[in-house]
């Protein structure tokens, strides 16, 4: 099982997020699941639709509808209604919201650099490209 690619890709990613996840809840406790993944997608795709955001995060839209709302309530983002489409809000974040994506950038950072100590820079460009394939490949469902 240790040499599959599935439970390396599972434990790989479970450790990484319990590494990051306990680091930044320590700092904002106020946090809830899946606020983090919303506020990441937002710092690199400023002013979204809710479509875009799901997709971008691979959150079912019906899931992400009430993680949004107790975002706004938090103060984390804000809604602004579309000119183009009166029935789609534009998403943001607002100052506490980029603050908060700003550390969590740090955060990454961090995490990164960790996990990957010892792994040569020509080794992790390899990597990185190998999963973009991958999560391609799984988004499109080629066999």
């Amino acid at each position: 099982m240790e040499h599959s690619l599935h439970y390396n890709l599972l434990a790989a990613h479970t450790l990484f997020q319990k590494r990051f996840l306990a680091r930044l809840l320590r700092e904002y406790p106020e946090l809830l699941p899946g606020q983090p993944k919303v506020i990441d997608f937002l710092m690199s795709h400023p002013a979204s639709f809710q479509r875009e955001i799901a997709d971008g995060c691979l959150i079912d839209p019906a899931t992400l509808s009430p993680i949004l709302g107790k975002m706004e309530f938090s103060g984390l983002i804000r809604r602004d209604k579309s000119d183009e489409n009166r029935k789609n809000s534009i998403v943001s974040l607002t100052d506490k919201g980029e603050t908060i994506g700003h550390r969590m950038r740090e955060l990454f950072r961090e995490a990164e650099e960790a996990a990957c100590a010892g792994v040569p820079e020509q080794d992790r460009e390899c990597l990185l490209r190998c999963l973009q394939t991958i999560r391609e490949n799984s988004r499109s469902g080629n066999k």
